[in-house]
């Protein structure tokens, strides 16, 4: 007699899926960078980068710490396709113009980076964890206009946190290397070993010739508010707080 078979049938429980509760937990009260798409870019049009160090590291414009980030700066300047044009060092986030054909060169640019000055930061802090742990946020470039308020953000941002006096230049940038001042710092402003990082010469139009359309960066002038691509962590937090109140 020919036997039959009968294939068996079984039930799966199904994982995975939109469900409450569902996804990976903040660490604290406060929420972190939400993944969104990165928004596209032309190879011709420069990012401004915005890493958000972890809470509660020492900061990043002082000695040992400071000559680690210089150095990872000076070395990742000009790797995988993405160029560092012009960066500022504040004592918990780092702000960075760049040029970059593509996305995949920001990435792998960015990795290169970020990853080994994480690793030289937790070795000379004697600690293990997260140094950058959210998402870095970028804001595309692309009118001369849009370019000079980045150029003015990122080299008097400094001012905007009030460590920086406000005709002075901020030591721990790339503005004592800048030549878009209206007037020339004064060289007495400038220390004779001050060690600044090497930086790539800006090669896109908006950051060469588009920007000086609308005049040369003044000493005095302060940074705008600005609208970046995401909002960091903290603010994000300060947002919820005030909504909740209301």
């Amino acid at each position: 007699m020919r036997r039959k078979f009968h294939q068996l049938e079984f039930e799966f429980r199904q994982h995975g899926g939109k469900r409450k509760g569902a996804g990976r937990k903040p660490k604290n009260d406060e929420p972190g960078m939400p993944h969104r798409q990165r928004a596209k870019k032309k190879r011709n049009e420069p990012l401004h980068f915005t890493v958000s160090l972890a809470d509660g590291l020492p900061s990043l414009r002082r000695g040992g710490a400071l000559k680690l980030v210089l150095a990872a700066l000076s070395a990742s300047s000009n790797r995988h396709g993405m160029r560092i044009v012009q960066y500022s060092i504040q004592r918990d986030h780092l702000h960075l113009l760049v040029e970059a054909d593509d996305r995949e060169c920001v990435a792998r640019g960015m990795n290169a980076l970020l990853s080994p000055l994480a690793r030289e930061l937790n070795k000379l802090w004697g600690r293990k964890g997260k140094v950058f742990p959210e998402r870095y946020h970028d804001e595309v470039i692309s009118t001369p206009t849009q370019a000079r308020n980045a150029l003015r953000y990122v080299l008097q941002n400094g001012k905007k946190h009030g460590v920086v006096a406000q005709a002075s230049i901020d030591l721990c940038s790339s503005a004592p290397v800048f030549d878009g001042w209206r007037e020339r710092p004064s060289i007495a402003a400038i220390p004779a070993a001050l060690v600044v990082a090497a930086v790539a010469p800006a090669s896109t139009w908006l950051l060469t010739t588009g920007w000086r359309r609308h005049g040369l960066l003044d000493l005095r002038e302060l940074p705008r508010h600005h609208k970046p691509t995401g909002r960091p962590r903290r603010n994000l937090a300060h947002s919820n707080r005030r909504a909740s109140s209301h």
